[in-house]
């Protein structure tokens, strides 16, 4: 069911932008257009330098010894669940003093749900991580509206005091139909070939732009993203660590206008070319994030 005019008007959309403004609604079939992608040749060139150059990282991790590399990977998990944050721009002290008294994070309840206990993906396991991730925001209460409940959200921006809209999401009235196509595409069995590589970018683009909770949508996602690498890194690259050998929300911090325009563009123009645009974006984020741990981790040897 796409949103009602009286939906538009209570946003602050005159009557003669009505047209318009429905032409920046996600649409469900933004699931129709990735079991078709393909990727161009730049794609393929940065997907080939990226995972030699994960492969290569791997290796340097694997050289720590099992007490090392078990500091490392808290480590990196500890710092990710603040970079997410930040990405989003909140408080850093605040998230900081959060850190230190709440252990559980997404990240681990993710893992546990879905490689300890083994579980599929679903509604409910979504719901729960966003809860996790938004204890200590300044959004905070929403973590109980759980998934969104009406059609008074946009993704865009205040001028002037008008809204300045994006896109809008997906129908309130079909995200319960999103979250079961999403879900299942994040749990279809991953076919054993390089192009696995990049399904955590796809599953991290669907859900920033499908924008199902009231807010932290991208936070999920991301976080979606990086435990979806684990898998990958597990099945493919047969390196069976006990968590994420990396995150990249810190590279996106200086890029938050061209991450949010490209998620804009596979949100209302789910082509071949914007879904290859989103990838190498963050096939470059995943290249820039191991250049910057390996060369943390090499000084840090070297004390």
């Amino acid at each position: 069911m796409a949103y009602t005019k009286q939906e538009l008007l209570q946003l602050g959309i005159k009557l003669e932008e009505l047209a318009d403004t429905r032409r920046k609604i996600v649409d469900i079939r933004v699931f129709d257009y990735i079991d078709d992608l393909t990727l161009d040749d730049t794609t393929l060139r940065q997907l080939d330098y990226t995972i030699d150059l994960y492969q290569d990282y791997l290796e340097f991790l694997l050289s720590f010894s099992k007490s090392n590399l078990e500091k490392i990977l808290k480590g990196l998990r500890n710092t990710e669940v603040i970079d997410n944050h930040v990405v989003e721009r909140e408080n850093y002290n605040w998230l900081l003093v959060y850190q230190e008294t709440h252990h559980s994070t997404a990240i681990n309840y993710l893992i546990r749900k879905l490689f300890v206990e083994q579980e599929e993906l679903s509604p409910a396991i979504l719901s729960k991580a966003h809860e996790i991730l938004m204890r200590g925001t300044s959004n905070e209460e929403d973590i109980f509206l759980k998934f969104r409940r009406n059609n008074q959200q946009y993704v865009g921006y205040r001028d002037n005091d008008k809204n300045v809209i994006e896109f809008l999401p997906i129908s309130y009235n079909e995200i319960k139909l999103a979250l079961n196509l999403f879900c299942d595409y994040y749990d279809q069995p991953e076919i054993k070939s390089s192009i696995s590589y990049v399904k955590p970018f796809v599953i991290h683009g669907l859900l920033a732009a499908l924008q199902i909770f009231e807010d932290g949508n991208t936070r999920v996602a991301r976080s979606i993203q990086h435990i979806k690498m684990f898998q990958v890194t597990r099945e493919l690259f047969s390196v069976n660590l006990n968590l994420p050998a990396l995150y990249f929300s810190k590279t996106y911090i200086p890029y938050r206008k061209e991450y949010r325009d490209l998620i804009s563009k596979i949100a209302l123009n789910p082509t071949n070319q914007t879904w290859n645009e989103w990838i190498v974006f963050n096939l470059r984020k995943v290249q820039d994030q191991i250049y910057f741990n390996e060369d943390n981790l090499k000084r840090t040897r070297k004390l």
